[in-house]
């Protein structure tokens, strides 16, 4: 990794906090994840999604959505991963620092006693390098905000997953399978080296990170481990099925507000518009009315927005009316809108405990395009849901 000038502040600031901290609970901080970069501007562009290829499924009430999502270009900003998700120990040590908060329960995933904490309060070094889980995507923003970094957005963790491809047969669905593009099939009788419900005879188990020897994909010359399996993982991204379905209506070009969303071009006419201006070409019939400001979820305490606005977060996508030519900006990382939160990645989790059919477990669950489930920042955590962070570059 190159360290910048700019990058020292925020560096020695972070030491700082590392060796007090060590001095506070008298044992040294746990190393933090080593990350991946990837700042090459072209590969920072590519295809998210597979259009009519996408595996999808019907929303529960579990709050699952549309495991595909509609096709288009996107771009974004240079950006760098952490390699693996993160620990039980290191959650644990920022809890000890009285910066984040406990998990929701103490035990693991296929029931594992004693995951997080033993029942009488020991840490259980079995479990240390195992990916933590009960959190929130509060916690988790709490915790990669304690290292200096932040939660990915579902773009970056796309990018990622499926690499920088500009066509769908480029586009790399499983990491753990060597053929691409968006008829590739997990084979029956899997027994790839990877923790998904699809292989090793559908018993896969909840394994300590970065041990996986084929759930294993390179950004930036460094390997990335699990992002297929392991557990799930939580993103920064908002879920709207009006901008993830296949079957949504089409937006208008008139700015239906009863969509709630529009398209970049349209975006950045209205949050740049003032009274005044002469009206937006396509959203000429749009207005704020006179709906009463409001708190949004999410917003910084006291930033009111008027409801009947869009909100610019910047992370829609909008397939039926693209801008020709030009890929969509998704670098935007700043407050949300929606009430739920993409959750990217496949787990160790089965059809029979998911309550899903097999057919859409063994096939969808790890694909690099599926959004599989959504959850609002501050519900119930899940045994099958951890998180990895990322950082700006």
């Amino acid at each position: 990794m190159t360290l910048r000038a700019r990058d020292m502040p925020k560096l020695l600031i972070l030491l700082g906090s590392v060796a007090l901290a060590a001095c506070a609970t008298g044992r040294a901080a746990p190393d933090d994840t080593p990350m991946a970069e990837l700042s090459d501007p072209t590969q920072l562009t590519y295809l998210f999604g597979m259009g009519d290829k996408a595996c999808t499924i019907t929303s529960t009430g579990s709050g699952a959505q549309d495991l595909g999502s509609p096709e288009v270009m996107v771009k974004v900003k240079p950006f760098a991963l952490d390699v693996h998700e993160v620990t039980v120990e290191q959650y644990r040590y920022c809890v000890e620092m009285e910066v984040c908060s406990e998990p929701a329960a103490y035990n693991g995933p296929n029931n594992i006693q004693d995951y997080y904490l033993t029942t009488n309060g020991d840490p259980n070094a079995k479990y240390a390098n195992y990916p933590i889980v009960y959190v929130t995507q509060n916690q988790a923003r709490e915790y990669c905000g304690f290292r200096g970094k932040r939660l990915p957005t579902e773009f970056e963790w796309e990018l990622a997953a499926g690499g920088p491809a500009q066509k769908r047969e480029d586009k790399q669905l499983y990491t753990f399978l060597p053929d691409k593009g968006p008829d590739v099939k997990i084979p029956s009788g899997c027994d790839k080296n990877v923790a998904i419900g699809a292989c090793k005879g559908n018993n896969a188990d909840v394994r300590a990170v970065g041990t996986s020897t084929d759930d294993k994909i390179t950004m930036g010359g460094t390997p990335i481990f699990d992002l297929a399996g392991n557990v799930m993982e939580w993103t920064t991204s908002d879920a709207d099925e009006a901008k993830s379905s296949p079957a949504s209506k089409p937006i208008s070009a008139s700015c239906d507000w009863d969509e709630k969303w529009t398209c970049d071009d349209c975006l950045t006419c209205l949050v740049n518009h003032k009274a005044g201006d002469p009206p937006c070409s396509t959203c000429a019939v749009c207005d704020c009315g006179d709906s009463p400001p409001t708190q949004l979820p999410d917003a910084p305490t006291g930033t009111m927005e008027r409801t009947g606005c869009y909100q610019p977060n910047k992370t829609p996508i909008c397939p039926r009316y693209p801008t020709k030519d030009l890929p969509l900006d998704k670098s935007y990382t700043g407050k949300n809108a929606a009430t739920k939160r993409i959750i990217r990645g496949g787990a160790f989790i089965t059809a029979t405990a998911s309550g899903l059919a097999k057919s859409v477990v063994d096939n969808c669950f790890g694909r690099s395009d599926a959004r599989v489930l959504a959850k609002g920042p501050q519900d119930d955590p899940l045994v099958f849901v951890g998180f990895r962070c990322a950082q700006d570059r």
